[in-house]
């Protein structure tokens, strides 16, 4: 099983376009991807909350897609058991930019935290890298998955050198060139780095393309383009 565990759903405000959910399963089919991680888009996500509702109701109607929680600025914790992860995007902070430092002495932030943990969802995790470091030290039994291998919120090197003994911290490989995810295999291993496109500011097919391109081997291969997520998201069986 393929799945890619990175692509946006729905309208952004500030990009001016939406993704459906038909050029999502379009480029599902294209790629030969079988189940799609979704989530809305953060300016839409802030703005009108019940976006994420929307987002689970596509993934009720379309079953390859896999729906995850929008981490909102008061940290109200997921509570609908069909959400199967979580994607936290600058909480309070400014998007791909800057990080609010506050919210890590917010005191809902641990009610947030300790829930997924007990939920056992994955969070897709985009923060710099020093509020990145403070929250794996405050919550070790949360994990989460860098998207970019950390290319938004600082240099991917620089992540994985804080994080390539954190067994709890993984990476996604959308977007990011081929020789840095090789950097990232070579120095991880296969089993904490998972197939993502960012759709639509990366194109399916081109991404599992580039991750073929490295001539994984077979157990790699199926641990990256989809094992790893579907032992994260408890989907075995």
């Amino acid at each position: 099983m393929i799945i890619d565990f990175h692509t946006h759903l729905g309208p952004s405000l500030v990009l001016g376009i939406s993704i459906t959910s038909e050029e999502i399963l379009r480029q599902m089919s294209e790629a030969g991807v079988d189940r799609a991680v979704v989530f809305p888009f953060p300016s839409t996500a802030v703005s009108d909350p019940s976006i994420v509702e929307w987002v689970l109701g596509q993934a009720e109607h379309h079953s390859s897609f896999i729906p995850f929680y929008y981490a909102p600025d008061d940290l109200t914790p997921p509570s609908n058991p069909r959400f199967r992860g979580v994607k936290w995007h600058w909480v309070r902070g400014i998007s791909d930019t800057k990080s609010n430092y506050s919210v890590l002495s917010d005191p809902r932030l641990e009610g947030f935290a300790r829930t997924v943990a007990k939920l056992r969802l994955p969070v897709i995790f985009e923060e710099e890298l020093e509020f990145t470091v403070r929250f794996v030290n405050l919550f070790p039994e949360v994990t989460l998955v860098i998207p970019h291998l950390g290319m938004l919120g600082g240099s991917p090197l620089a992540f994985l050198e804080k994080f390539k003994h954190e067994d709890n911290v993984y990476f996604d490989t959308s977007l990011a060139p081929s020789s840095t995810v090789k950097r990232f295999l070579e120095e991880l291993g296969s089993h904490r780095l998972l197939f993502g496109s960012d759709i639509p500011f990366g194109y399916m097919k081109h991404e599992v393309e580039k991750l073929l391109s490295l001539q994984l081997s077979e157990e790699d291969k199926a641990r990256v383009l989809g094992g790893n997520a579907v032992r994260l998201m408890g989907l075995e069986g």
